[in-house]
């Protein structure tokens, strides 16, 4: 498979919502051909395609063919000289996972032995995934490990999504050592949201994601950095798959925080909100950002989860207010604003944003966020 620019450009053309008539449109001209004719597809519509050779191929690779696109149809799409990809008039590139895809279909070109799904309605809640590990467990028990190429960046080996360990910090290791050269540079990360294999963490003992070079996905500004995914796929084609170790007992569930409550990385805690970290209101000396209905309010929630999550909370916990009581969101601010959300609560909300379907999804997650804190408020008191 050669990558032009040519290529890239009409690959990246057609926005693809699941179900959509582009959707099938793309998968046709561009995926169904390199599959030859031993594909399956399944009730729910995944695409399967088994190339293993013997008993000791125990890999499944996984990419969604789905879009966030609010419409189908086709897009223009541009190749900078830095081998940036962008969209030029569309709601995203598409890269989320076109890039993913574009990895497995190398590894199908070159016959690397191992068994490849190709999911849908990734971006509507996992629902291809969710199918899988329902309805197809005796085939996911087959594997040892499954690999996603489905993550932001350029650097990680996925070892936790959301707030559980997918894979063993041993496997991460020895794929991110396997990945990385004089181009390339990975390393285990233990930041994932989700993607499909987090559905079968249950019976794969090592599950993964692999950052495939996108960033800005889910917007108009995403980005795709193509001199990466290159020199990807030709790292992805000399990993000996099979010899990876693994590590992980599916069946013992590990979160990532201790049973104590407590995040080891940072020290909090997480059982239940930090609260209240000032018993002293002082709201003048907040330079907070006020929402406005000029900005796109999902991405402005998604952002400010994100800076949530790396410790800055006071942005989100106003606009929390704002949607709690827009008639005086001050007051409720004065009620809300010291509490450190646990990192959990903040994850579990980030996932439900990238899924909400319009604006008043987005609100009612605000609104569950709001409840958590206020309940967590009181109940804290009420034991105190």
């Amino acid at each position: 498979m050669t990558i032009t620019n040519k290529f890239i450009r009409d690959f990246f053309s057609y926005k693809r919502p699941h179900a959509s008539a582009t959707e099938m449109e793309w998968f046709d001209r561009f995926v169904k051909p390199r599959l030859g004719s031993t594909y399956t597809q399944d009730a729910m519509g995944n695409f399967h395609l088994d190339l293993r050779t013997d008993d000791a191929n125990r890999t499944l690779f996984v990419a969604h063919i789905d879009t966030v696109h609010h419409t189908a149809g086709r897009q223009t799409v541009s190749v900078g000289k830095d081998g940036m990809v962008r969209v030029v008039d569309g709601d995203c590139l598409g890269a989320d996972d076109g890039a993913g895809v574009l990895v497995l279909l190398a590894l199908i070109e070159m016959r690397v032995p191992a068994y490849y799904i190709f999911t849908r309605c990734e971006e509507r809640g996992g629902l291809g995934a969710t199918h899988l590990a329902e309805k197809h467990y005796d085939l996911l028990a087959q594997f040892d490990r499954a690999i996603a190429f489905d993550r932001k960046g350029t650097s990680s080996v996925i070892t936790h999504q959301g707030w559980g360990r997918c894979c063993s910090d041993v496997f991460a290791d020895a794929l991110s050592d396997a990945l990385s050269d004089e181009v390339l540079m990975y390393a285990p990360d233990d930041t994932g949201v989700y993607t499909d294999t987090a559905e079968f963490v249950g019976v794969i003992p090592e599950c993964t994601n692999i950052s495939v070079g996108y960033r800005n996905e889910h917007t108009t500004n995403e980005t795709l950095d193509l001199v990466h995914l290159k020199a990807l796929i030709v790292r992805v084609l000399g990993v000996d798959w099979d010899a990876l170790p693994t590590d992980r007992d599916p069946t013992a569930q590990e979160d990532k925080w201790t049973a104590e409550g407590v995040d080891p990385w940072s020290g909090r805690a997480v059982g239940g909100l930090d609260l209240w970290a000032s018993d002293t209101y002082d709201y003048n000396h907040k330079d907070i950002h006020k929402f406005n209905d000029s900005e796109d309010f999902n991405m402005h929630v998604y952002d400010l989860l994100n800076d949530a999550i790396d410790g800055y909370q006071d942005e989100l916990l106003y606009l929390m207010a704002q949607v709690g009581d827009p008639t005086d969101p001050d007051h409720l601010y004065q009620e809300i604003w010291s509490a450190k959300i646990p990192e959990r609560e903040l994850q579990r909300a980030l996932r439900n944003v990238d899924y909400a379907r319009d604006d008043d999804e987005t609100r009612d997650v605000l609104l569950d966020l709001c409840d958590y804190v206020i309940g967590s408020k009181y109940l804290t008191e009420g034991e105190q």
